[in-house]
């Protein structure tokens, strides 16, 4: 794992990738731990569901913040109303209980996440390598591809505050050098070519997210206006 995260060509071709799979998997566990701790004291202290909390912590935040100019559509009171009365909503289980397994099911979607993640982005990639004209087998990419989650470790100490953010950036700048890396080694493609494969799906997805909220914000403003 330190060759690769190194850099180092040898690290890429020692692994399998079942043994990826598993070290996304763990790695993501353990990126999700302290998240897991911030997550569950916020639900415990609100007594409710982590969604239920953060909903509360929303309509707090709407209440102290000026955003007619935000909201120039709808009523920010309105909204703050209705976050008031879905987090304050009866529940069955005490609120210690499901605010441990709300927080638990959010720790157990980072790996989860990560493994989406990996397997979908690394078949557009994979797209991409085709048609550069790379010849490589999926078991091969994928296990090198894997050790791209290592740097992704530092995205757990998001929420601390500042600090956590700047080790996210360079955690997500250093796994995508580590990617293009095993992508290179295991293609055989010239590096700008492993480079331009590794790119071109962020920017794929890029432009149909953009397109997705402008379709959105479209449709509300259709709605609201009664088009």
């Amino acid at each position: 794992m330190s060759d690769a995260v190194q850099l180092r060509a040898s690290g890429f071709t020692e692994t399998t990738m079942r043994q990826s799979l598993g070290m996304v998997f763990l790695l993501g566990l353990l990126a999700g731990f302290l998240p897991f701790l911030v997550n569950l004291q916020q639900a415990a202290s609100a007594g409710t569901a982590l969604p239920l909390a953060r909903l509360g912590a929303q309509a707090s935040l709407l209440q102290q913040t000026p955003l007619d100019y935000v909201f120039p559509l709808f009523s920010p009171a309105q909204i703050v109303e209705l976050f008031q009365l879905i987090a304050g909503l009866p529940q069955p289980l005490p609120g210690w209980l499901v605010a441990f397994f709300s927080a638990l099911g959010e720790w157990i979607n980072w790996p989860l996440r990560w493994l989406a993640l990996w397997i979908v982005y690394g078949a557009l990639v994979m797209v991409c390598n085709s048609v550069l004209g790379a010849n490589c087998r999926l078991q091969p990419f994928f296990a090198a591809t894997g050790f791209a989650s290592t740097p992704l470790l530092l995205v757990g100490l998001s929420p601390i505050p500042c600090f956590g953010r700047v080790c996210g950036l360079v955690g997500v700048i250093w796994a995508l050098v580590v990617y293009i890396r095993a992508n290179e080694e295991v293609t055989n493609l010239p590096r700008l070519r492993s480079l331009a494969a590794v790119l071109l799906p962020l920017l794929f997805i890029l432009i149909v997210t953009l397109s997705a909220i402008a379709l959105v914000l479209l449709s509300v403003y259709l709605f609201a206006t009664g088009f």
